[in-house]
């Protein structure tokens, strides 16, 4: 008896695009994303009244930040490990239990050192899962939605954020900080126990991994559309892959393949860069507006506009990711810069700096949504999710810097206007390295999105 011809999901996923089973991941991801732009936020929004109430100086508290990126780094180190060698789903579900028990004992926190273990042990997960989560929606969508769907997927780390400073501002005047840890907790733990039941497991992973498994072929069928003869083998060919991108080998080794060793220097770079433009802002910018002037709860709604304007960034940059190549994305900082500059002239009138604060978040934010687009297209399914959690852990490295530095400026009454001069200048250093990146990218990377599989191959 003939052997079944085998089914190839990356060729499948190609051929129909971006179907339901892609989109329920995506849903789920961004949901989870939601609860960890949230969570992470809520030190931000929270600072002011734990400062004032705890009665400590700026420079514990810069500490603590860094010590929660710390932590960011640790979990972008191991949990690229953890994901593959026990999947993508086992180490979301995980990481989600990693941050939503932290946060749930922060509402008993009573000092500094107890809130740091806490803010590291929760940054751990909340490091760790970003880069799998984007590991995991590309690899349901086709090579032409990539970047688009990572962008979605990064939404709702900005929708959760933003929902944080509008919550803050209704919630902490009447129940305290604490209430923004119970609401967090919640939301996190329900998301655990909605993906424990739903959340499927990449299909590239389970093709390589555990090609027997009854869960590959019903997602197989789901995504075909079609029942499959018993026996047919379920495998996933990725077109980077046969294209001789790759030695023999693999493993972290492999970043560094002929013309990726560029693109993972540059990638790296990027990260850091956008990590010390973005997380400077995102980490005091309640408490900088609270020097130049603004109550607290506008303050708070100012931090919420900051992300929220990112969504406007990033859906305006991802299709352009698609079509265009990384190099799209160095608009972002040539505006972003200027707009901080202005966010730090005396006298403003509160409108023009709420649209600085505007054209800032649309850029800075978009950037932070950009840079996971466009790492997500240098590396192979076999190396993507090591690949990322790489990139991402430099970008937590300059996340480390960013908050300490900020808080140390801060304490030291630098005035705002020079204090935005030092957070514009990333702007120049992404805008550099975001044209070295599209080039490389041009000129070994780039796939024909709109080719079928087999030619991409040839």
């Amino acid at each position: 008896m003939a052997t079944p011809r085998s089914v190839d999901i990356n060729a499948a996923i190609e051929r129909v695009g971006l179907q339901r089973l892609g989109i329920f991941v995506l849903v789920l991801a961004f949901l989870m994303m939601m609860a960890d732009g949230y969570d992470f936020g809520t030190l931000t929004l929270a600072a002011p009244s734990i400062l004032k109430e705890w009665k400590i100086p700026r420079t514990q508290m810069g500490a603590v930040f860094s010590i929660t990126f710390f932590g960011l780094l640790v979990g972008s180190l191991i949990y690229g490990w953890i994901a593959d060698r026990f999947g993508r789903r086992f180490t979301i579900i995980f990481g989600v239990f990693n941050f939503a028990i932290p946060v749930l004992l922060t509402i008993w926190a009573t000092s500094v050192t107890q809130l740091s273990i806490l803010r590291f042990i929760g940054g751990i997960g909340m490091g760790g899962i970003v880069p799998i989560a984007y590991t995991l929606v590309s690899e349901y969508a086709p090579q032409r939605l990539r970047s688009t769907v990572t962008v979605i997927t990064n939404a709702g780390y900005n929708i959760g954020a933003a929902l944080g400073g509008l919550i803050a501002a209704a919630s902490i005047p009447a129940y305290g900080w604490q209430s923004l840890y119970v609401i967090g907790a919640v939301f996190s733990f329900i998301m655990a126990a909605v993906m424990i039941f739903w959340l499927p497991d990449s299909l590239w992973y389970l093709a390589q991994r555990r090609p027997d498994s009854p869960q590959l072929r019903r997602l197989a069928e789901r995504l075909t559309g079609e029942p499959l003869a018993p026996g047919t083998p379920i495998v996933a060919i990725d077109p980077s892959e046969e294209r001789g991108l790759h030695p023999s080998g693999g493993g972290f080794r492999r970043l560094f393949d002929g013309s990726r060793t560029w693109a993972t220097v540059l990638l790296w770079a990027l990260f850091i860069s956008d990590a010390l433009g973005f997380f400077f802002l995102a980490s005091w910018l309640p408490v900088v507006m609270g020097d130049a002037g603004v109550a607290p709860s506008t303050a708070s709604l100012m931090a919420s506009l900051f992300v929220f304007a990112g969504l406007v960034g990033g859906f305006l940059i991802m299709r352009f990711l698609d079509r265009v190549g990384p190099i799209a994305f160095i608009a972002l900082p040539i505006i972003g810069g200027p707009a901080e500059l202005v966010m730090g002239v005396h006298g403003l009138y509160q409108s023009f700096l709420l649209v600085s604060i505007v054209v800032a978040g649309i850029c800075l934010s978009g950037i932070h949504m950009a840079v996971y687009a466009i790492a997500v297209r240098f590396y192979p399914p076999s190396i993507r999710g090591v690949g990322m959690s790489a990139a991402t852990a430099w970008g937590r490295a300059g996340g480390i810097i960013a908050p300490y530095v900020g808080g140390y400026l801060l304490a030291a009454h630098m005035p705002v206007q020079q204090l935005m001069m030092w957070a514009a200048l990333p702007c120049l250093t992404t805008t550099i390295i975001g044209v070295g990146l599209g080039l490389l990218y041009r000129r070994h990377f780039g796939t024909p999105a709109s080719l079928p599989v087999s030619e991409q191959a040839a």
